[in-house]
């Protein structure tokens, strides 16, 4: 499950290490199937007390010894806690609301801890919703997990073709805004509508011309310095946190 998207579909299960993103998904109301712990590193982590507290949950919970537990582990410095949790549906009509004034479109992202930062920037801003489009990545990748520190289980993701995300926003009337390093226009003087959907390209080779051709704007961020582009999740916390000071001044 650890290393094969394949198995983690056919199973649907994922895992996930560490006492931070278990409970995180956790406290979202996801459901964890089992528990494994090495007594040595939760105590050398200072996790005793949380360790009673998963015990107070009534989840099923197995003690691993040190050396079989690593092998499990993905993480260089491991607290002790290892999980395995049950994958929920990734669908599109259920990741757009009336209520959604917000979304962010990624689309053929590759990088599975470009997403989870993606998703923890989206969360922490204020963002509940996200679709992807043919993505390349795994949403239930541990990396996915680690790097969205569990928010992942918290936010509303849908994943479809790019002809099916394009429908969704256009049937909930979203400004579609694109991102793009040889836009005119600085993200800093374009105007967004009350529901506006960021609609950003793959690492590797930005916006196609599928999502170039039904968008109403597209701009860039301003850059000083000789690179001539941002990594991915940078872009995309940047736009965030202009569109979230919008808000709030």
């Amino acid at each position: 499950m650890r290393e094969s998207p394949k198995h983690r579909r056919k199973l649907k299960y994922f895992v996930i290490e560490g006492y931070a993103d278990l409970k995180c998904i956790y406290d979202f109301g996801r459901k964890i199937e089992e528990i494994f712990f090495c007594k040595e590193l939760v105590e050398r982590s200072g996790l005793v007390k949380e360790f009673e507290e998963i015990q107070k949950t009534g989840l099923p919970i197995t003690e691993l010894s040190k050396a079989p537990f690593l092998k499990a582990s993905y993480r260089r410095s491991s607290d002790g806690f290892l999980a395995i949790g049950t994958t929920w549906p990734l669908n599109l009509e259920t990741s757009v609301s009336e209520d959604t004034k917000i979304s962010i479109v990624l689309d053929e992202v590759e990088k599975p801890g470009n997403l989870g930062a993606i998703i923890r920037t989206a969360e922490a801003l204020g963002v509940n919703s996200i679709l992807l489009s043919e993505p390349s990545v795994d949403y239930f990748n541990p990396n996915v997990v680690r790097s969205s520190r569990g928010l992942m289980a918290g936010i509303k993701v849908g994943i479809g073709k790019k002809e099916e995300v394009y429908a969704i926003l256009k049937q909930s009337n979203f400004m579609m805004v694109g991102t793009s390093g040889r836009s005119k226009v600085s993200y800093w003087d374009q105007e967004f509508k009350n529901k506006t959907a960021f609609i950003f390209g793959s690492e590797k080779s930005g916006l196609g011309d599928f999502w170039t051709e039904q968008l109403s704007a597209q701009v860039k961020v301003p850059m000083k310095g000789a690179a001539d582009s941002l990594n991915l999740h940078a872009s995309v916390a940047c736009i965030m946190a202009e569109y979230n000071r919008r808000q709030y001044t």
